[in-house]
């Protein structure tokens, strides 16, 4: 339940619905800094990509959102899941990796990574 919440908040960043520093609620205080700069990043990346190349470039006048295709989950040690999750967007596919662990009853993002 805590990675679809957390994956759900970063795809709503992504997306330029939320800002990247909602994703510091649900870090490690000592990790959330760069787990927001990972979901700014890839924010700016996804605007990047949707902004006409060109004068001629037509692009639809409403992108395609960024969408979770598959989520593959594994529990390296009790209380630390991890997540590989693709994207998509248009017609281009990314990566998404993250890794929850349990702190005070609390799972907490300690890394994420988009490729």
């Amino acid at each position: 339940m805590a990675v679809k919440r957390f994956v759900h908040l970063c795809v709503e960043v992504l997306n330029g619905y939320r800002p990247a520093a909602h994703l510091r609620r649900l870090s490690l205080p000592a990790e959330a800094a760069e787990v927001a700069s990972q979901g700014l990043a890839g924010a700016r990346r996804v605007t990047e990509m949707r902004r006409p190349r060109r004068s001629g470039d037509r692009r639809s006048a409403r992108p395609s959102p960024v969408a979770v295709i598959k989520v593959n989950l594994c529990e390296p040690r009790p209380g630390a899941v991890e997540a590989a999750v693709a994207l998509v967007t248009g017609e281009r596919t990314w990566a998404m990796a993250l890794r929850l662990e349990l702190h005070d009853d609390s799972w907490c993002a300690t890394t994420l990574r988009l490729i």
